[in-house]
């Protein structure tokens, strides 16, 4: 019914690393984001996620 997956990492590259080995998969969105990113306005935030996906390479349909 479900399909869970655990994976023990001390750190998030750890995570990332096991997890790509693992699925076969390529993590392509892994950008750091500033640590006052949470203290600011809903609006702002979203123009920041906004321009990190249009870096990656997504379209954004307004």
């Amino acid at each position: 019914m479900f399909n869970l997956k655990l994976y023990f990492a001390k750190s998030i590259r750890d995570f990332i690393n096991q997890r790509e080995k693992k699925e076969c998969i390529k993590n392509i969105f892994f950008k750091k984001i500033d640590n006052n990113y949470f203290d600011l306005p809903r609006e702002q935030q979203l123009k920041r996620l906004v321009k990190i996906l249009e870096e990656q390479g997504f379209k954004i349909k307004k």
